[in-house]
Order: C-alpha cells, then structure tokens, then sequence
C-alpha cells in the first residue's frame, strides 16, 4: 500500500469553504491525488486536524489563485 504525501500550502487569497473562512497567511494541508483507487484528497487546518475531502476539480481551483505550495518559489 502506497502512502500518500500531504503538501503545505499558503493561502494568497482570502476564500471561505467547508463552513470556514481562510485568511491570507494561513496554512492548510492537501493529501495528494490517489490517481489508483480515485480516493479524494483530504485537506486538513493549520492545526493539522482533519476538515473534508475534496474532488481534483476544487483543488485545481483553489490552485488558480488562493492557495501555492509553501516550499514553492515566488
């Protein structure tokens, strides 16, 4: 069984999701896409507590201008 990473992200833009609005500077967790079995990527808060599950399409969205990988160049 191949474990899946989880990535640190900032968000660069204010946006409000699971009943929770994110702030600029905050951090969230995203499980990586499991491309074998099609599970969905789990996001997780700042304090590393489990929040929901989202499809490939909502984090793509969330890449196109609210969220960057922390250890990304800016």
């Amino acid at each position: 069984m191949l474990i899946r990473t989880i990535n640190k992200y900032q968000v660069i833009k204010r946006f409000s999701f699971c009943k929770k609005m994110y702030d600029i500077a905050e951090t969230i967790y995203i499980q990586e896409q499991d491309l074998t079995h099609g599970d969905p990527q789990k996001v997780f808060g700042q304090e590393k507590e489990y929040l929901t599950d989202i499809s490939s399409e909502v984090y793509d969205s969330l890449c196109k201008g609210f969220i960057i990988r922390a250890d990304s160049p800016k």
